[in-house]
């Protein structure tokens, strides 16, 4: 009776896969979720021109360096997003919450 090798080598590397793509997805899920992004659209919402500071810790620290560069660019208008990533299909940011409060 002859070892099926194929088979178990194939199952190795399926399963090695799988796990890898399962920790890629945790660790980057856990990333989104604590950091917030501010973006200033120097040209007003419309425009799709903006400018975008990452990795604050809270949305005090984002509102306020978003107010800071909002000043500077004759009071633009901007928000801060939690959880951002770049999505390649709308060639933008998608973040899980947006906020714009002073």
């Amino acid at each position: 009776m002859k070892f099926p090798v194929v088979p178990v080598v194939v199952l190795i590397l399926f399963t090695c896969f799988a796990s890898a793509i399962w920790a890629i997805y945790l660790g980057d899920r856990s990333l989104r979720q604590q950091t917030w992004s501010s973006f200033i659209y120097t040209h007003g919402y419309q425009s799709g021109k903006y400018k975008k500071m990452d990795n604050f810790n809270s949305y005090e620290s984002c509102r306020d360096a978003a107010l800071d560069q909002s000043a500077f660019y004759d009071n633009a208008p901007w928000e801060c997003g939690l959880g951002c990533q770049f999505d390649s299909r709308s060639q933008g940011f998608q973040c899980a919450a947006m906020q714009n409060e002073r």
